[in-house]
Formats: structure tokens, sequence, C-alpha cells
């Protein structure tokens, strides 16, 4: 039947063929005499019908396909003819994808396991922006897709990541993978509002699996004595452990540590677990060494008489020899411990990051990590047992063709020792093993005397992190430092014991770096002022607002920063309109300990104060925007098992 015909007759029933053929033969007859641009358009309303009444299919695309090939078409009808060809196609595709969604929900409920039904549904999860059709007249950030948002996401802080989650459902979800990605929960007889809220995450993830899948990394803080009440919470944390399924990396930190029992409620959840950290007071984890996929490890116990054996812990490296490439070992260096079973095993030579931390350094240990070529970053913390043979080994680097025999490819050091302060030699071999490393981009040398990190800060053209101490600062010395660190400096931590004046007036010469993200500027005898009898209520508010003043002022002057360290605490930036600062005093020359002198006009800046540090806090803390300031400011250098230091002061 002809096309135009049907659609007017209404697509009458079989009893009138003999009438619809004769009109069907009448009116091709006529259409025969018509002119090519009323025939054009006589097939463009009939196709328009059809779109219309939702009849769109393989005719009518061809319909539309000969209209829009006939040669002198106006450009309303082409516009007209484009427009419903797109929505009809758009239709149809959403009629077929919400088809394929009912196809892959049904395969999910037959076949829960199935790999390939569980990827089209994670990626239907994300959002259906992938599919979007834009244009180039529309803004780029929507024209943007998912993946390249993803990664503009993971460069941003957290604090300011959550204005994210008020732009649009789609940046709300990335937004959410980035903020959930890591879950910190505490649990402790005096932090009921912090139980409250773990137990709200552990209903959520058992009935939201889109959010259970965001998490990755999950970190458990405890601080309960043995009762009834840490043997309910434990029996409703292994309930909700299965419920956590994207699970790739878990820390178990506090007291009472991890035991046996948790040990297999988690190997059974979750035995390809890639990262497990054990952070307390007692190695109590028997038979942890029956993980056998691990990436990093990560131990740190005060003493050894836990329940669990020491020698574990070289089973440990040893069953995960394939796959362990990061390990972390911390002590306390008040008790006797040893490492040397441990570093016997063969995993050493295939670790690209060592971090031992709070603990004494055997030469046995020491030469164990001289083979370890492979390594990337080292973390050395604590006592040398034998300072003068770890500067033969230090010394015993050279450099052969262009290549350093001892830890070829070092990117990150860290070089922290406890009493050996007066060891002038090994500092000048470690630092003579530094030399010439262009790849070095992290740096901690501890209490290395300035002049000889002076002396090999030239050589390090790549270095984009350091942390220095300098113990009389002075303006030649400030000038010094700046001049020789290259301008891609990302974070840097200045510890001084003296200084001729005050550290923020030294603010405006970390201005030349202009990717500064992170600055910590700190003075040992400098500390938040805190309220006491000797004080009154008025100096008290007085200094106050001076300390604030003072690290609002070096906020100001380096525009670039988004994390402030002063004396020993971090804040997040928050910068308003404008970035001038005015300052102003009696004589127009700002005086040291003059609050006045201080005043930011048009700057707008504020600082939120980040979590102070908690008792047997974890390395990574409270989030600083990015792996290179977690790294300068890791807390387990040292490891703090005392109070926060304005705890202590009072």
């Amino acid at each position: 039947m002809f096309p135009a015909a049907a659609a007017e007759s209404g697509q009458a029933s079989t009893s009138t063929v003999g009438p619809q053929d004769e009109l069907s033969a009448c009116v091709a007859q006529a259409i025969q005499s018509l002119p090519v641009s009323r025939k054009a358009d006589f097939l463009l309303k009939t196709a328009l019908t059809l779109v219309e009444s939702g009849q769109y299919g393989e005719d009518v695309e061809n319909y539309l396909e000969i209209f829009l090939k006939t040669p002198g078409l106006a450009k309303d009808q082409m516009v007209g003819a484009l427009l419903a060809r797109g929505r009809a196609r758009r239709s149809a595709g959403k009629a077929l994808l919400a088809k394929a969604q009912q196809d892959f929900e049904a395969v999910a409920r037959l076949d829960p396991s199935n790999r390939e039904v569980a990827h089209f549904l994670r990626s239907e999860s994300k959002g259906t922006s992938r599919l979007s059709i834009h244009f180039t007249s529309e803004p780029a950030h929507r024209r943007t897709p998912p993946e390249v948002w993803s990664r503009i996401a993971s460069f941003i802080p957290r604090f300011h990541l959550r204005n994210w989650l008020y732009v649009s459902a789609f940046h709300r979800d990335i937004a959410q993978s980035v903020i959930f990605r890591t879950m910190d929960i505490y649990f402790g007889e005096e932090q009921q509002d912090n139980m409250h809220r773990g137990m709200d995450i552990f209903d959520r993830v058992k009935w939201d699996q889109a959010f259970a899948r965001k998490i990755k990394t999950l970190r458990l803080h405890w601080a309960y004595e043995e009762g009834d009440m840490l043997d309910v919470m434990t029996r409703i944390f292994r309930n909700a452990l299965p419920s956590f399924i994207a699970l790739r990396e878990f820390e178990w930190i506090g007291y009472p540590e991890l035991r046996v029992e948790m040990v297999q409620a988690i190997l059974s959840s979750h035995p390809n677990l890639q990262s497990l950290g054990l952070i307390g007071w007692h190695f109590d984890a028997e038979g942890v060494s029956r993980f056998s996929r691990l990436t990093k490890f990560t131990l740190r116990a005060e003493d050894d008489d836990g329940f669990a054996d020491m020698g574990e812990v070289r089973t440990v490296l040893d069953n995960n020899s394939r796959t362990l490439r990061h390990l972390c070992l911390g002590a306390y260096l008040a008790r006797n411990h040893s490492w040397d079973t441990a570093f016997q095993s063969v995993t050493i030579k295939n670790l690209t990051h060592l971090d031992l931390v709070d603990t004494r350094i055997s030469h046995i240990v020491l030469a164990r990590i001289a083979h370890a070529h492979q390594l990337q970053s080292l973390t050395l913390h604590g006592t040398f047992e034998e300072p003068s043979s770890a500067s033969v080994v230090f010394g015993s680097d050279h450099i052969i063709d262009g290549r350093h025999t001892f830890l070829p490819h070092l990117e990150a050091f860290r070089f922290v020792l406890v009493g050996h302060d007066h060891e002038l030699v090994l500092f000048q071999n470690v630092v003579q093993f530094l030399r010439q490393r262009p790849k070095l981009r992290r740096l901690d040398l501890g209490n290395c005397p300035w002049d000889l990190v002076s002396s090999v800060l030239p050589d390090l053209v790549e270095l984009k992190v350091l942390r220095v101490r300098i113990a009389n600062l002075t303006a030649e010395i400030m000038g010094n430092l700046v001049k020789s660190l290259p301008k891609d400096m990302v974070a840097i931590h200045l510890a001084v014991t003296a200084s001729d004046k005050s550290l923020h007036l030294y603010a405006s010469q970390f201005a030349s770096f202009p990717n500064l993200h992170l600055l910590h500027l700190s003075n040992s005898t400098h500390r938040r002022p805190l309220s006491n009898m000797m004080m009154s209520e008025k100096d008290f508010l007085y200094q106050t607002d001076l300390w604030m003043s003072q690290a609002r002022h070096v906020a100001a002057y380096v525009p670039s920063l988004d994390f402030l360290g002063w004396n020993g605490e971090h804040y997040v930036v928050v910068r308003g309109e404008g970035s001038s600062v005015q300052l102003s005093g009696a004589s127009g020359v700002v005086e040291e300990g003059s609050a006045l002198g201080l005043e930011l006009e048009h700057s707008r800046v504020e600082l939120k104060e980040l979590p102070a540090r908690r008792r047997l806090d974890c390395s990574k803390g409270v989030d600083l925007g990015s792996e290179d300031a977690c790294w300068l400011e890791r807390k387990d250098v040292p490891i703090d098992y005392e109070l926060p230091s304005t705890d202590a002061q009072s």
C-alpha cells in the first residue's frame, strides 16, 4: 500500500481492500503529475506524520533520506527534516537502551556472578552522560567526557571538592567517588557521635551497592577496652564487612589490635586485598600471612609481646613475594626489637617503596636495602645500630656511565635520624650519595646541617617536595634557600629553631613558586596560645588573633597555596574576591608582634582548621590534597604515641 494513503486512511481493515486499492492507484497517478518540489513536500509531510504517530522505522528513514537528496530544497524544509529525524533517532535509541537495561537486569537476577553483565551495569551506574549528544556550540564543560572530569577531580582537595555536590547530579557522582574513596570510621568509648556515624555507614553499604562500590580504602580507628561493648561493635563490623564489595585497602588502627578472629573474617570476605595495615601497640594478627596478593603491607607495633610471633612478618613477605612492592615497618625506639629475620626474605629485593619508621636499623637490614635496586622511595627514620657502618654503605655509592650503583632509581628519600646529630661523616656521605640524581623529586634530610643540604640542592633539578631544618634562620639563608630550589616546587616544609624575625614576614619569598600547593612554616619555640590561669582572657584573645593573623598573612602573600602549615597545625586556604594585601601600622611599616600591622584588606583569605593529630593516627592523617603533601607531612615520622602538642601544653 502507498504509505501516504495508509497514513491518511488510518490503515483500514481488510474488509475494504477493493476501495483502498483503487484509491492508492488514483493517488499514485495524481502524484506522478506533480512537480518535483510538490512531490518532495508531500514525502516530507508523510514522513513527519508517521514520526508523530510513533511509526518511525526503516521506511520513514528512507523517506527522509530521499527527501534530503532532492535538489533545490528550501532551508526551512531541510531544518525540519533533520530535526524530525534527529528526534526520532534519539527516541528510538533511548527505547533500545531501556530494553537493553531490562535484559542486563534480568541476567543479573539469573546469574549474579556474571562478570560481563556486572561491567555493563557498573557503566550505567556512572550515568548516561557519555551517551549524550554534544554540539560544538555548547560550553566546553558540557562537552567534556566524565573521564576528564574524574581526572580533574583527582587534583582538587576534598575540602573544595565538596562544592561539586551542589553543581549537578553528574558532578555530584564524580565528587562522591573521590570523597568516599577513603573512609575513616572511629569507634571509641568516648566517641558516641563517631560511633553513630560508623553505624550509619555500615547500614548504608548493606542496601546501597552504588555507595559501597565507591569505598576502596577502609580505615577503622578503635579505642575500646575489653568488654561487652567491644564484642557488640566487632560483631556489627563482621556482619557489614562483606558489603564493602570494592574494598582494596584495609587498615586497623588502635586498640584492641587486629586479632585472629578478625583476620579470618577479612580473609573470608576479601581474600584478594591489595593493601593491609596493622597499627597499634602489639602484633596480635595471627594468620595474617595467609594473604597472598598484597601489594602493600604496613605493621606498626610498639613492642613484640603480642599474640602473633614476629616471625610471621617474614612469612607475610615470603607469601607475597610476587606482588608486594611497598613495605612499611614501624616499632618504638625505647624498646628492643629487630627486623633482621624479616629482611632475610627474598621479597626485599623486589620492593619499590620501603618505610622504616621509629625503629632500630641494623647493619644487616641496611645491607639488604643496599641490594634492593628497584627502590624508588626510601624512608629511614630511627637509629642506626652501627652508624659508622651505615656511613660506609652510603659512601660506597659510585656513578658509572651516569648511573648510581646504590639505589639508582630513587625518587623519594627521607633520612630522619634520632641520636646521630653529631655524626658529621655520615651526613656528608649521605649528601654525596644524593648528588647528580635528576630523578629525585622528594627529599627530607631531617637534622642534617643546612650547609650540607644547601650544597646538594642545585643538583636536584626535578625536586618538587622538600622538608628542611635550619637551626638559625636569617634573611641571607632564606634567600639562598629560595634561589637554590626549582621554580616548580609544590610542597615545602621549613622548620627552624631560631629566626632573626617572625617566620610570617618571610612569606613573600615563597611567592616565586607558582605551583606551591602546601607551605609549612614551623618554629619549635612557637605554639598556639592556650588559656591558663597565668593569662587574662583579654591577653588570650589578643594572642590568638595575632596567631591567626600571622597565618593569614602567609596565605595571602603566597596566592598558589591550597594548604598551610603553621607551627605544627594545618589549615585549608579559602580565598574570596580580590588578592591584594594592605599592611598598615603607626609608621606605615609592619611591626613584629603588631596585630594591626597584619590587617588583610580585600584579600578575604580565610583559614579552615583541619583536625589535629590523633593518638596512634596512621601515616595519611587528614587529606592535604595530594600524594606529595601527604608524603611531606607524614604523621608517623615520628610516631605520635603521645597527646597532640597543643594538649600537652595545657
